[in-house]
């Protein structure tokens, strides 16, 4: 039903036609064709997302259940330990104890038994909440199923049951995994999380997990709310939010003509990663646009086709302000109206009506009220009010009153709660705090009366997007071995150490590969995003040289002196360096070959500046490792070449990342490739060149660039790579650790691969 304030009655005495249009705000804002995220069967929901313990307090769930007003909003239930609790409180403990988001509870108590909405469920609805214990052929009746029976017990048990999932998913061989093939309802799914393998373990169907998906997206997903105007930091595109997708304004014009600049949020480039990209706004809002013969009045985003040439030069407008455009320029819009010699206020007008002082947004011969002015100067700032008789505009009907635009910012003068406009309803703005967080301004918040704010419906409340707790790393130390000492091993993939499959640790996404042991690590932060058996000590290889020419950088090595080869000094045991006795090369160019070559005699030479004897550095090398904490980091060589040089993926993350901090270091790990002359040539090969043992550096990639990268290879080792790899969109940096890659002849297959997912996941 539309609300008529009683000023409005007279018109309807005076015999004006009632009848409901389209909402006015559908007028006043940008309309594209809607573009919904598309569901994908194989990454329904992440594993952080599933996990986020703290992404609701109790404070949090209680709201949330006032908000859909639902049964449960007031519901007070036994626990499981026999007192009297709110089901929040129910659903807060539940989420703590196992460790699972109460996001996921909440969609699972809706999904199952529509327990958040409902507003007076049949029992048998409550005793059965989350569905758990009851297959598709299962009997609620079943004695064996009673233990199961209980809110508080189908709530505890949903959160329990995914714990022990993370705990033995790789003990059953049962249990649905990540990065395994998978037929479901006859479809091929290949789950990108455990989470989502975790959801087809127990309803093996995709209908059931695109219902959970749906409610997931609706409730939780998107952060910022139809009508909000984004910018990245440090960039001048902005974008409309429309539908969950990001329109960039190509130009200024297209941006004023149709908003104010002190409206757009400033947010980080991660945060509009998250929203797909819509097509561009381009054009100026109620621009004449002519594309052949037809002209048309781009009239908030809806094409409004004029009848003739006639027409649009009757309404004045000026001929040498047409803009040109093709088929392709005007597809996007929505087709609307057409505009005659008889249509009145196309570009709308706000009337002052003199009959009951009333105002209207009149378009179309249409008026639609308009209860508050703060309304109109939100929506309609470029229209001056003014007056008119209701007689002088001729026939016109009423149409439904004007609702705040979405994005708007308004609070209730006798209330503290600030509210954002979405789709004609209200939404709370959960907190202060989440209010700054969004990068909202208070000057821009509309101030009204109660009445004003009671035309419009609540919504769902608007939380700030929380980042998910660190991970919590697994610190028990695992050696990697032989695991089959009996045999005799021929292949690389045979001599390599490998971690005891019983061993094997996770920490975040698991990532579907034979290499033993990966590190992802946010570079800025330091949180480890996802890992595999991150403790497990393996040898480094060339991983060492890192260590040995920042610790001779800071012994004060000087790069711009030559070193003279000395083979009975210098050769190495992996001696592959093309230099013959007697010869000088530069120090900085030994650094090269050390580094980006990964050679490993110019270590030796390198020493020689610093040590009488180059293994002397030794002690140096394992002093740095202990003054950075790390216990499980032994250094017996300085090249790598002893398979007791050993370390962890972790651990070596922080000498990778604690190495790059030096200039000279970091310059050299990111080379794709070198040139020299030796300052000295006794066999007249004096000219040197190779390329970075990192392919990767050397691409041009689409998405990613590689900013630092080391290789390392023993036969006991498996290939290992270092790389901080920096995703192209948003600048963010991740440091990429792999140790006991199997496969050498395609070991930066499987790196480049997790890169994929690192760049589509974090």
């Amino acid at each position: 039903m539309i609300y008529l304030p009683i000023h409005y009655l007279p018109l309807m005495k005076n015999s004006i036609v009632f009848f409901c249009v389209i909402l006015c705000f559908f007028l006043t804002q940008p309309v594209f064709g809607r573009q919904a995220i598309p569901f994908t069967p194989n990454n329904i929901i992440s594993d952080k997302s599933i996990q986020d313990a703290n992404s609701m307090n109790r404070a949090d769930i209680r709201g949330f259940l006032r908000q859909h007003n639902g049964f449960l909003s007031s519901f007070i239930a036994t626990d499981k330990d026999g007192k009297r609790r709110h089901i929040a409180d129910i659903i807060y403990n539940a989420s703590k104890k196992h460790q699972i988001n109460p996001k996921y509870l909440l969609v699972k108590l809706e999904k199952e038994q529509s327990l958040i909405t409902m507003k007076n469920p049949e029992q048998k609805r409550l005793d059965w909440a989350t569905g758990y214990g009851i297959c598709d052929a299962c009997s609620k009746s079943d004695p064996a199923l009673q233990k199961h029976k209980g809110i508080a017990t189908q709530i505890d048990s949903a959160a329990a049951i995914i714990r022990w999932y993370y705990d033995n998913m790789h003990k059953k061989a049962w249990i649905k995994k990540a990065g395994k093939t998978y037929t479901i309802d006859n479809t091929t799914v290949i789950p990108a999380t455990n989470a989502t393998a975790f959801l087809y373990t127990y309803t093996p169907h995709i209908q059931g997990n695109k219902n959970f998906w749906k409610l997931w997206n609706k409730w939780f997903d998107q952060v910022y709310p139809n009508g909000s105007l984004l910018r990245a930091e440090n960039d001048g595109t902005i974008y409309l939010i429309k539908d969950t997708v990001k329109h960039p304004f190509e130009n200024t014009t297209a941006f004023t003509t149709r908003f104010d600049k002190k409206d757009i949020i400033s947010v980080p480039k991660t945060e509009l990663s998250i929203y797909e990209t819509g097509s561009s706004i381009s054009l100026p809002n109620y621009a004449i646009l002519q594309q052949g013969a037809a002209f048309y009045l781009l009239d908030n985003d809806i094409l409004r086709p004029f009848a003739n040439r006639e027409t649009v030069r009757l309404f004045g407008f000026n001929p040498l302000e047409f803009i040109q455009v093709t088929k392709e320029d005007i597809a996007p819009y929505a087709l609307g109206k057409k505009i005659t010699t008889a249509t009145k206020h196309i570009s709308g007008e706000l009337i002052r009506l003199t009959d009951d002082n009333g105002l209207y947004y009149s378009k179309d011969a249409t008026l639609y009220p308009i209860i508050d002015s703060a309304i109109a100067t939100a929506n309609f700032p470029k229209h001056n009010e003014k007056p008119a008789s209701l007689s002088s505009l001729g026939e016109v009907v009423i149409g439904t009153q004007v609702l705040f635009k979405d994005g708007v910012l308004v609070k209730d003068k006798r209330d503290h709660k600030v509210y954002v406009i979405e789709h004609g309803k209200k939404r709370h703005i959960a907190s202060e705090k989440d209010f700054t967080t969004l990068g909202y301004d208070w000057e821009n918040i509309v101030i009204v009366e109660s009445f004003t704010l009671m035309q419009h419906q609540t919504g769902q409340p608007l939380y700030a997007r929380k980042a998910p707790a660190p991970q919590q790393v697994n610190k028990q130390t695992v050696v990697a071995k032989l695991l089959d000492t009996k045999k005799e091993h021929t292949t690389l993939a045979e001599k390599m150490y490998r971690t005891p499959k019983e061993n094997t640790q996770y920490i975040g996404d698991v990532f579907d590969t034979e290499v033993d042991a990966y590190l992802v690590q946010d570079k800025k932060t330091g949180d480890i995003l996802m890992g595999k058996n991150i403790n497990t000590v393996r040898p480094m290889a060339s991983f060492a040289k890192v260590t040995t020419a920042h610790t001779l950088l800071k012994k004060g090595l000087n790069l711009t002196k030559p070193s003279v080869f000395d083979p009975k000094k210098h050769t190495a045991l992996y001696h592959k360096f093309r230099i013959a006795a007697g010869e000088k090369v530069f120090n900085k160019d030994l650094l090269d070959a050390l580094l980006v070559s990964s050679l490993n005699t110019p270590a030796y030479m390198l020493a020689q500046n610093v040590s009488q004897i180059p293994t002397d550095i030794i002690p140096s090398l394992n002093t740095e490792a202990k003054k950075l904490g790390l216990t499980n980091t032994q250094f017996t060589s300085i090249t790598g070449e002893e398979v007791d040089t050993v370390s962890t993926a972790k651990e070596y993350a922080t000498l990778f990342t604690t190495a790059i901090k030096n200039k000279t270091i970091k310059a050299v790990l990111q080379k794709k490739g070198y040139t020299y002359t030796e300052f000295t040539d006794l066999d007249r090969k004096p000219n040197h060149y190779d390329y970075n043992t990192n392919p990767l550096v050397n691409k041009n990639h689409p998405n990613f660039t590689v900013s630092a990268s080391k290789t390392g290879f023993l036969y006991e080792s498996g290939s290992n790579l270092a790389m901080v790899v920096t995703r192209k969109s948003d600048g963010k940096e991740f440091v990429i650790i792999t140790m006991g890659n199997p496969d050498y002849p395609n070991r930066f297959v499987e790196p480049k691969r997790l890169i994929g997912y690192v760049l589509s996941h974090f």
